[in-house]
């Protein structure tokens, strides 16, 4: 499981109650808070997993969140920010641990990757969890389609 602390800046691999891994990371530009629409900035907080793998992202290593869960979805579709169609295309996702749509107004292409070609610093991604480039090749080579994300705040 990969667990990342938003307010502590750190993400840990844990394999059967052991920390494996830990690093620094960088999140959104508006980082307080769970991710809610598109544009705001704000890094997800919750259950997902990773949905794809990106060995040649232009951030170096990228792992895909699977954003929008379920759980979102339905928040969202209770406060009338999508409709019945993208909620059961984000719920049949979720079912069978693929990628969900990332053309909702949620937002979505929220990635676990390395650092920007311009190598920024601080709270700067759109919504990723950013990491330094060895420690993205570090995390990529234990993790793969699946392995479960949770996003604490």
């Amino acid at each position: 499981m990969i667990q990342i602390e938003k307010s502590q800046r750190t993400l840990k691999l844990i394999r059967n109650g052991e920390t494996l891994f830990c690093c620094r990371i960088m999140l959104g530009e508006n980082p307080i808070g769970p991710k809610e629409r598109e544009g705001d900035g704000k890094t997800p907080e919750g259950f997902y997993r990773i949905c794809s793998v990106n060995r040649q992202s232009k951030f170096h290593i990228s792992l895909g969140v699977s954003y929008p869960s379920k759980k979102d979805a339905l928040q969202a579709l209770r406060g009338k920010m999508i409709c019945l169609f993208d909620f059961v295309k984000v719920c049949a996702a979720d079912m069978l641990h693929l990628r969900p749509s990332w053309n909702t107004p949620l937002g979505g292409f929220i990635m676990i990757h390395g650092e920007s070609p311009e190598g920024k610093t601080g709270d700067w991604t759109k919504g990723c969890v950013a990491l330094c480039d060895a420690d993205i090749e570090k995390l990529a080579s234990f993790c793969k389609r699946g392995e479960q994300v949770i996003i604490l705040p």
